[in-house]
């Protein structure tokens, strides 16, 4: 653009300095066409010039207005590293935290067979260990020993089998205080089953386990249709 305008510059000083000499001037009579196509490349370098100055302004505002749109985008970039970097600490802590708390988890099963019916109250052992994950249950006692302050889920069932002479069901201890009975009364055919659950704020070292009442009896198999499980919800 500044060469265009430096011939349109240099072409206008040319005229006006060939009109102001006398023998220019009288040479330009001899040739009006000459000085016509020169008049007329003036001008179309100076229409030029202008359509050049015109674009020039609007690519600037154009520019301008990509670079303000280039910053907003790098800015956008920075938050979301900013952000994403938080969350990677987050899972980070999170990660730690879930493997810094104790997993407790168990089940067992008692042993096939018929238990009862008892003349007094008997704590079953379910010896039939299926998972112990902590260790927390002793399938030699039938007992279950929180082993750190928190909230525990714990699920039991019963099963009977011929058994329409007894009652049957059992009876959830913790340390020695009696939590909850559970068990069916009715005759209702040869196989009966009962089964239930409930969450439990437990102190560090507090013992759980199931007993069978006096003139209760339970019935088993391979099937594990007696049980006795449980973990931890969270600590406390």
């Amino acid at each position: 653009m500044e060469r265009t305008a430096a011939v349109a510059v240099a072409l206008m000083l040319l005229l006006q300095n060939s009109l102001q000499d006398p023998e220019v001037s009288a040479k330009s009579q001899d040739c009006p066409d000459e000085l016509k196509q020169l008049k007329d490349l003036v001008y179309q370098q100076a229409t030029a010039l202008a359509e050049l100055k015109v674009k020039m302004s609007y690519m600037e505002k154009e520019s301008t207005a990509l670079e303000a749109r280039l910053a907003g985008r790098e800015k956008e970039m920075e938050n979301l590293k900013k952000e994403n970097e938080a969350v990677k600490s987050d899972l980070e802590k999170l990660k730690n935290e879930i493997a810094g708390r104790p997993k407790v988890a168990f089940s067992a099963g008692l042993p096939a067979g018929q238990k009862g019916p008892v003349s007094a109250e008997t704590t079953l052992i379910y010896n039939k260990v299926l998972t112990n994950i902590g260790s927390a249950y002793n399938p030699y006692t039938g007992t279950f020993t929180a082993p750190v302050r928190g909230v525990y889920y714990i699920r039991f069932t019963a099963a009977a089998y011929n058994s329409n002479s007894n009652n049957m069901g059992l009876n959830l201890y913790k340390n020695d205080h009696h939590l909850m009975h559970l068990g069916e009364y009715n005759s209702d055919g040869k196989a009966r089953h009962v089964s239930g659950g409930l969450a439990l704020e437990l102190e560090a070292g507090d013992v759980l386990y199931a007993r069978l009442p006096a003139d209760y009896m339970l019935y088993d198999d391979s099937l594990v249709r007696n049980s006795f499980s449980g973990f931890l919800i969270f600590p406390v």
